[in-house]
Formats: C-alpha cells, structure tokens, sequence
C-alpha cells in the first residue's frame, strides 16, 4: 500500500463539525436505571418486612388476622388465618402436553393451608410443602412432597416465605406431643 491508511470507521473532520457542541451522555437516570433502582428498593424493603416479621414470629408466634368474607367462608372449624396477599398469581405446572394457567386471585395463609382463591380454589395443606425459594423480586417457588411444583407472584415474596415457614413450623409443633 502506499501512504498513511486512516483508521477504520472514521472520517475528517471539517472545521464546521468541530466547532458543533458534543452530544450531551446519556443521563443516567435513564429508563432501565430508574426501573432497577425501583426493584432493587422494593426487594430491600420486602427483606426488611421479612426480617422484622420473623423477628416478631420467633418472640410472639404467628398472629391471627381477621377473617374477610371470602376467608371466613373456606377456614374450617378451629383454623386460623395468618395471612393474606390480595393479587397474587399462582401458576401450578402442568400436565405433560397442557400450557400453564396462571390463576389471579387472592392467597390466604391459615394455620393448615395454602389457600388460593381465583375461578378455581386451589389448597395445599402446609406439611405437603416440602421446599420454598424465592426468585426474581415477585416470586416464590413450592414444591410439594408429591413433587408438583407451583410458583406465586406475589408482592412482598420474601415475606411470604417467612410467614409460610412460620405457619408450618407452627403446624409441626402442634402434631408433636
């Protein structure tokens, strides 16, 4: 080759475009920043309600709340509603060949089951959980003993997590002389 060979992607620049302001940097404050800074507050203050929450478990037990009219008409004679989360999604995993539903309802905790309310009313009593764990900021996965799984998206899942546990640690102790 002969002479000097420009870098590639380049171009000359006249004097013109040298004397035009620079773009000004992308704010950080964009879009995508702002929305995981809002996640990342969210999750901090669900752990925070978490921590507070079993703080409060292990010093006073797990409290009785006040029945609505939707819980008052599923407890059973002698249970106890601990908790409840209003637009809460339960997604059950399907059969071999069928898409998953997920259901939107309201989720109550009782004193012997999961109870979720939508079109169709869906109940796991609390000594078939076998495991939770929370995913992402809205997520808490249970698998039962029989080993179906089901996932809840629901605000505040790290708290749930600490009121289930709570709720079957108490369930134990009252089947154990």
């Amino acid at each position: 080759m002969k002479g000097p060979v420009p870098p590639p992607y380049t171009r000359r620049m006249a004097a013109l475009d040298a004397s035009l302001p620079l773009p000004a940097p992308i704010d950080m404050e964009g879009p995508a920043v702002r929305d995981a800074q809002n996640i990342a507050d969210r999750i901090a203050a669900d752990e925070a309600a978490a921590d507070e929450a079993r703080q409060a478990y292990q010093a006073d037990g797990l409290p009785a709340i006040e029945a609505d009219d939707v819980a008052g008409a599923i407890l059973k004679p002698g249970e106890l509603l601990h908790a409840m989360h209003t637009s809460a999604l339960l997604e059950e995993a399907p059969l071999i060949d069928e898409p998953a539903q997920p259901r939107g309802g309201t989720l109550y905790l009782t004193s012997q089951r999961l109870v979720h309310t939508a079109t169709e009313l869906t109940e796991v009593p609390l000594p078939d959980i076998e495991e939770m764990a929370v995913a992402l900021e809205r997520l808490v996965l249970i698998r039962r003993r029989d080993g179906a799984d089901l996932a809840l998206e629901v605000d505040q899942p790290r708290l749930l997590r600490v009121q289930l546990a709570a709720a079957i640690a108490a369930e134990r102790s009252r089947k154990q002389p």
